[in-house]
């Protein structure tokens, strides 16, 4: 299994951000939900939502922990980004 993209990353709580994984499972390309608890930039957890029937949640789950570190480097632009576009929409609306 190997993660192909990540895409539709977005805020969903003050410190926590969702985003669709797409992953190569045999054959197959499946979905999954990964949810992100952020603090500042950096990504301190990373928990598996929903996500295709064809594989189980613990083949997803051992999958998150063997490459947790790698997808956590991988989304720090990303969490930039959205921190970035939060803040100009938080100010943009108090102006």
């Amino acid at each position: 299994m190997r993660l192909l993209r990540l895409e539709n990353f977005r805020h969903i709580d003050r410190n926590k951000a969702g985003g669709d994984a797409y992953l190569e499972y045999g054959q197959q390309v499946i979905k999954a939900e990964l949810i992100f608890y952020l603090q500042g930039s950096d990504c301190l957890n990373i928990r598996l939502g929903r996500h295709d029937t064809v594989i189980t949640t613990s083949e997803l789950e051992e999958f998150l922990k063997e490459c947790k570190s790698d997808l956590r480097k991988q989304i720090r632009p990303d969490v930039e980004r959205i921190r970035k576009e939060r803040k100009e929409n938080m100010e943009s609306t108090q102006a």
